[in-house]
């Protein structure tokens, strides 16, 4: 399961070899923590929001962040394998952030409740420092052949570092994607705004 590529935690879920019970109790996990907090959220409601017993889900996972990482850890490099190499296989770095915008708005939206934790809750808790580093080290090697393609473009500014270029290509989608669905839920996503973000980046980059 881990080698697979999934668009969606849902998609992973449907595919994924687990006893129905433990499924719900992920899905449960998921809305619950999106919406209450990972400090907000109890493994009893946890627990009654699947319609099971708290005895079920301590079957399944000991605690409330062995609950957490079942979800990220087979999820996360599935849902980054795809983008990442058809991100790579683009020639000019137009279209390298062009792709980036869209194919990661459109992937932001659908994954909005895993977001929100991985957003509200991973970067911010110092409890779940381990899942930081697993996010990182997760998407570093791929991040480092990026940053490799990019300095080639000699209009790129050669002196950008990986966590530079994280933060000029990311930090504008999250800001859009806390807009839309952080402070409000049902914000629609407009070409003109994904213009202006390709505009941003692509400033950022240039040297």
């Amino acid at each position: 399961m881990s080698e697979s590529i999934f668009e969606s935690f849902e998609a992973y879920l449907k595919e994924a070899d687990y006893p129905k019970g433990k499924k719900k109790i992920m899905q449960s996990a998921v809305d619950l923590i999106s919406t209450k907090s990972y400090n907000g959220t109890s493994t009893l409601q946890i627990a009654k929001h699947a319609g099971l017993s708290q005895a079920t889900l301590f079957k399944y996972f000991k605690t409330k962040e062995d609950l957490l990482t079942a979800i990220l850890h087979p999820v996360v490099p599935g849902l980054f394998g795809r983008f990442f190499e058809e991100l790579l296989a683009l020639n000019t770095t137009e279209e390298k952030v062009h792709y980036l915008v869209h194919n990661r708005m459109a992937y932001l939206k659908k994954n909005r409740a895993l977001m929100k934790i991985i957003l509200q809750e991973i970067f911010s808790n110092k409890k779940l420092r381990k899942e930081q580093l697993y996010i990182w080290n997760t998407l570093h090697d791929k991040l480092l052949v990026l940053h490799k393609e990019l300095v080639a473009d000699p209009r790129v500014n050669p002196e950008i570092t990986i966590p530079q270029m994280v933060r000029i290509c990311v930090g504008p989608l999250l800001a859009y994607f806390a807009q839309l669905y952080i402070v409000g839920d049902k914000g629609d996503i407009r070409e003109e705004d994904l213009d202006l973000l390709e505009k941003q980046i692509l400033g950022g980059l240039w040297k």
